[in-house]
């Protein structure tokens, strides 16, 4: 049996003493996957690299594609191993991004799942308020992924950007809030102004 360990996300949580050290895992069976795609910025290369047991590697190398990932991509993902320095700028700009979002979304009365990746995740009342928050921001210019193919559908994804695109997207959250609390604060006007026992169309 083969115990694979996606590890998409381990620069991120490294540092976090909860988030186990798969290198410590070295048994013949144990694969430890990472990707260039996220902290590295290398999505677009479909290029990643893994840690296994020699005689474990040597027999997936039996059935691997020949020219996969290309000779461009390995050579990108081996320069980016090197440049510590970009490394290092991403690590601020991703604890920046998720220090702005948790705050400005709790400030706004959303309830923020905590993070250690790239992304926060923010569960709403019911999926039609998930919808609506999704489509809202996309008429704003921002996108944010619904998690219903995920069995969430509830939930949605919102990943850290650049300082500039995260400040877009509180600034189109206010917007929002601020709209839906108006609509809500005439929506109780008029039923106040509405005779007793009458119903609204």
């Amino acid at each position: 049996m083969l115990i694979i360990l996606d590890e998409a996300y381990f620069d991120y949580a490294k540092d976090d003493h909860r988030y186990p050290d798969s290198m410590h895992y070295r048994y013949d069976n144990v694969i430890t996957l990472r990707t260039y795609s996220k902290i590295y910025g290398l999505a677009g290369l479909r290029a990643g690299y893994g840690f296994a047991h020699e005689e474990l590697i040597g027999n997936l190398l039996k059935v691997k594609l020949p020219f996969e990932p290309s000779s461009l991509a390995q050579s990108a993902g081996i320069a980016a191993l090197a440049d510590k320095e970009f490394l290092h700028r991403s690590l601020e700009l991703n604890a920046r991004g998720l220090r702005l979002l948790t705050d400005s979304l709790a400030q706004m009365g959303f309830t923020v799942v905590p993070s250690q990746a790239n992304f926060v995740m923010i569960p709403l009342e019911s999926a039609s308020a998930a919808e609506w928050l999704v489509e809202g921001l996309l008429q704003r210019g921002v996108i944010v992924r619904p998690l219903g193919a995920f069995g969430l559908p509830q939930c949605v994804r919102i990943s850290t950007g650049t300082d500039e695109e995260n400040a877009m997207l509180i600034d189109a959250l206010e917007k929002m809030h601020l709209s839906a609390w108006r609509e809500a604060r005439a929506s109780e006007k008029d039923d106040a102004r509405a005779p007793l026992g009458s119903a609204r169309s």
